[in-house]
């Protein structure tokens, strides 16, 4: 299961370069809006099936 958490960390790590580099090019704040709003989807995400998978570890 860590995988799957080292992984969105990487994916949120080229999420936002992309969007610093997209603001830096253009001045344009929705590339950081959107990559904080995915960003923060994604980490919910990840942080329900980290939950649902624990608790599925502590019931077996």
């Amino acid at each position: 299961m860590l995988w799957v958490l080292r992984l969105w960390l990487y994916g949120a790590i080229l999420v936002l370069g992309w969007a610093l580099i997209s603001y830096a090019l253009t001045r344009n704040r929705d590339y950081l809006q959107r990559a904080g709003r995915l960003i923060r989807w994604s980490g919910l995400l990840a942080g329900a099936i980290t939950f649902f998978w624990l608790i599925a570890r502590f019931l077996r």
